[in-house]
């Protein structure tokens, strides 16, 4: 028997977020020195890094791409890549971070995410608990995987 878009539809509003995010989430002060978003996503093997306030709350996001954009890492004689920390250091995270993403909260259905995620272009959705602190990420490949899994 055929699967009707109707159920998929309705799996996905029965399915909440807080069963397919991804937590722990790291992340990085608005204070901190750009060099640690590098270090960071190198570390945890991620692309997207919630910022958050001194409070904890969620001011701002930076991304890989981000990264890439606004210093370029040089490759070395032996293939890897370096990226230069002072002149990473140069940068202010709070300047150059997408500030105030969209976020949404553990209860919210994963058919909202993904609908926010196609409409907007999303890589990467923060969720918040209510004082807006992240308690999980939701990327485009947590939710695919999900899915086949």
């Amino acid at each position: 028997m055929p699967i009707k878009k109707a159920d998929i539809k309705q799996f996905l509003l029965d399915t909440k977020i807080r069963e397919v995010m991804i937590y722990p989430v790291i992340t990085v002060k608005e204070t901190d020195d750009f060099a640690l978003v590098q270090e960071k996503i190198a570390l945890y093997d991620v692309r997207h890094l919630p910022v958050v306030n001194e409070t904890g709350s969620i001011v701002g996001l930076i991304t890989q791409r981000d990264l890439y954009q606004i210093h370029s890492p040089r490759r070395l004689e032996d293939g890897s890549w370096y990226y230069d920390k002072e002149a990473l250091s140069q940068f202010l995270l709070s300047k150059v971070m997408l500030p105030k993403p969209f976020t949404l909260k553990p209860s919210n259905s994963l058919y909202e995410a993904i609908e926010a995620t196609v409409r907007f272009k999303f890589g990467c959705i923060p969720i918040v608990d209510d004082y807006k602190h992240p308690c999980g990420i939701l990327t485009r490949d947590t939710i695919l995987k999900f899915l086949i899994t």
